[in-house]
Formats: C-alpha cells, sequence, structure tokens
C-alpha cells in the first residue's frame, strides 16, 4: 500500500514538475502562439509591447514595429464577441497586409517635413489594421493618421494634441465610430478620474491562473469540443439584397440604438464625448485649422431596416445583458426609432458649433442595398470597399473646404 501511495505521489509530481516546464517554454515563445489563446490573458497587451505608462497619457503601440499578417475568412472579431461561427465564414480571397509603424506606433509613415496638411485622429478604422489601402492615403500632399484601436474621442483628443497639433495642419479631421466611441470615452474617462492607465483596470482582481497559458489553452481546447448551445443564434442574418447579402452585429452596439434621443443626450457617456469633440474643434480653430467631424455609422445603423421582423426580434433576444452605457428599453420598435439618434445629435452639434459634419451613412448605405457590403462579413470594421467609399466622400469634401478657405483667404 505504502509503495502505491509513493507511486502516485511520484506521478504526481511528476506531472506537476512536467506542467511547470511547460508552462515556463509557453511563457517564452508567448508572442508566437496563437493570438486565440494569448488574447484572452491579462497580459497580453504588454507582452505584446503596447505602452501604457507614457508622459501623456494616451497609449502607443510598438514603436518601429514590422507588421505582418494574412487576411482570409476566418479573420475578424465577431468570431470572439458574438455566437458567430468560423463554420459559417464566408469565402474570401486571403491576402497579406504590411507595414512598418512609426516611432510612436502609427501606421502612418513619418513626414519628410514638419508640416502636414491634414492630420487625422480615430480608433481602429483609421488604424485600418487589416486593410492594405487606408481611407487616409493619399488624402494630401501631406498627411498624419493617427489611428489608435480601441480608444475613443477623449483619448484621441490627447494623440492630436502630442503628435498632431505640432504639425501645423491645415485640415484636422476627427474620424467617429458611432459603435462604441461613446462607451470607450467613458472608460478611459473614469481611469483619468481614477489615475490608473487601461493596465491597472486589467490587473485588477485577476486570478494567478489567468495568466497561465496551459490554463487558457485548456479552456480553448474545452470551448472547441463544447457542445453548442441550445440557444438560437441568430447570425448570419441574411438581408434580401441583390445579391443576398448575410450579416452579424456586435450586440452590444446594436444597444446604443435602443436609446432614445432624451436617453442618449443626459447619458454621461454623450455629455462627455460631446464636450471633447467641442474642445478639439476649438482647438482646431485656434491652429487656424478646418475641422470636420467625420461619422462612422456601425454595420447594424446600416443594415437593421434592411431586416425583416423575425430577424430583428431573434436579434433583440441576443441584447439582454449588453446595454453598453445606461438602462433602456431594448424592443424591436426602440431600435427602429431612435436608429438615427447618434447621428442626428451629433449632426446638430456641428450645426450649432459651425463646423463641418460629414456623415458617411448615405454613401455606404447605398452600396450596402447594392448587395455590396462595405464591411467585413465576421467583423464590425470596413473592408477596402468600405475604405474606399470613405476616400472618395472624404475627397469630394476636402476639395471644398480647400476651395472654402482659400476663397475666404
Amino acid at each position: 500500500m505504502r509503495k502505491l501511495s509513493k507511486a502516485i505521489i511520484q506521478i504526481i509530481l511528476i506531472l506537476f514538475f512536467t506542467l511547470i516546464v511547460i508552462e515556463v517554454i509557453l511563457q517564452v515563445v508567448y508572442l508566437n502562439l496563437p493570438q486565440a489563446i494569448t488574447q484572452r490573458m491579462p497580459q497580453y497587451p504588454e507582452r505584446y509591447g503596447i505602452q501604457f505608462d507614457t508622459a501623456h497619457g494616451a497609449r502607443e503601440y510598438p514603436p518601429n514595429e514590422v507588421v505582418y499578417f494574412e487576411v482570409n475568412q476566418f479573420s475578424g472579431d465577431l468570431y470572439q464577441v458574438t455566437c458567430l461561427s468560423p463554420k459559417d465564414a464566408l469565402p474570401i480571397e486571403p491576402y497579406q497586409v504590411s507595414y512598418t509603424r512609426n516611432e510612436h506606433g502609427f501606421r502612418t509613415p513619418e513626414l519628410n517635413q514638419p508640416d502636414a496638411e491634414i492630420v487625422i485622429i480615430g480608433d481602429s478604422f483609421t488604424a485600418a489594421e487589416s486593410i492594405i489601402s487606408p481611407y487616409w492615403e493619399d488624402l494630401g500632399f501631406s498627411t498624419v493618421a493617427l489611428g489608435l484601436p480601441g480608444s475613443g474621442t477623449v483619448e484621441q483628443k490627447i494623440l492630436l494634441e502630442e503628435f498632431g497639433l505640432p504639425h501645423n495642419p491645415n485640415i484636422i479631421i476627427l474620424a467617429y465610430f458611432a459603435g462604441n466611441d461613446l462607451t470607450d470615452n467613458l472608460v478611459f474617462h473614469n481611469l483619468q478620474q481614477q489615475n490608473l492607465t487601461f493596465a491597472d483596470a486589467t490587473h485588477q482582481n485577476r486570478s494567478p491562473l489567468e495568466y497561465l497559458v496551459t490554463f487558457h489553452l485548456a479552456l480553448f481546447i474545452r470551448d472547441a469540443l463544447a457542445t453548442p448551445s441550445d440557444t438560437a443564434c441568430p447570425y448570419p442574418i441574411t438581408v434580401q439584397t441583390q445579391p443576398p447579402t448575410p450579416v452579424a452585429f456586435f450586440d452590444r452596439m446594436v444597444t446604443l440604438l435602443a436609446l432614445d434621443q432624451q436617453n442618449l443626450e443626459n447619458s454621461d457617456a454623450f455629455n462627455l464625448t460631446q464636450d471633447t469633440i467641442v474642445d478639439i474643434a476649438e482647438a482646431a480653430n485656434q491652429a487656424n485649422a478646418e475641422f470636420i467631424l467625420m461619422y462612422i455609422p456601425q454595420k447594424a445603423e446600416l443594415y437593421w431596416n434592411m431586416l425583416n421582423t423575425d430577424d430583428k426580434q431573434n436579434v433583440v433576444k441576443q441584447l439582454e445583458g449588453n446595454q453598453l452605457i445606461e438602462k433602456s428599453n431594448i424592443t424591436v420598435d426602440a431600435i427602429s426609432n431612435n436608429v438615427l439618434v447618434q447621428k442626428f445629435l451629433l449632426e446638430q452639434l456641428a450645426i450649432n458649433e459651425g463646423f463641418h459634419f460629414l456623415d458617411l451613412t448615405p454613401v455606404l448605405q447605398m452600396s450596402a442595398e447594392n448587395g455590396t457590403s462595405p464591411y467585413f462579413f465576421s467583423d464590425t470594421h470596413w473592408n477596402q470597399l468600405g475604405h474606399d467609399i470613405a476616400k472618395e466622400t472624404l475627397l469630394n469634401l476636402l476639395s471644398q473646404v480647400t476651395l472654402d478657405k482659400n476663397t475666404d483667404s
């Protein structure tokens, strides 16, 4: 009996130390592991090289990083944040994206001269990580695009002050994404109030297990082998365009569309966002630059009214508990009645404050209705067509703004 107990203890010790060795090896090769595993882990952003504790207070991606990756039918954030399954992936021609970040981690190249004609601030739409030709390429003789994934207007204002205004731009563009800029602003503002960085918040109340690759590898295998839930997934939804268009939305973004004008106007997130946009417009005015607020709708803003009643009801069933800001009455009618409220309020802000408002909704809507989606099927972002549409629309406005500015001078 003693021999058996001793043998069991020896096996347990061998397994334990084997796991330790495996974990050490996996931690050493961490950045070479599949992101489907590592992105689940709280240390991922720092291990990747994102700088949180910067002098100016905004985040920076790794300086001078050479970025290279492949985009294919299995790429897309909706596989991680919704019930959309990779088995529903639409075939696309795989392509490679490659570029080198500048010294502050932006995709935009360093300028050969101190001044820039155009400065653009925005989030992942402007960072354009998975796009070969971003919408801001070749807009003018010199463009500085300060795109930071996951950022909102409050953090982008810091980037403008630190890296944009010193270039003495003639035009400043804020690329505003209606899907999450409101809540990104509130999150960043609250961290500022608490004197915390994103890294500080990420590591709060974390279990040591969450930092182990072997733990997340086990979870990944468990999820891959799990029996599908009995809960019906509404995605993909097929919109009866010509040709038919399968779509999927990020549910937590769709909940924003249920907020009526009064609730949205009275929310902390909207008031913070509105004040920040006005501050940016004033900074542009003081710099003698034209200011353009470019409105980027979320995918559901284009497609909601193109869905049939059953599909709308199935989407709403997924939204319970997913409110982004404050409580709202999330029903089919609430979304249908308020789908344009955020755009309306920001357009009114532009009119009241006297700056340019570029609404990309109509041109993107036209493309969607023609059966050519400007968004990736499995992602919340534009595909190359979306970037091309945005660029053409922006160029048309820039030509008019430049003409008016020359006429006034």
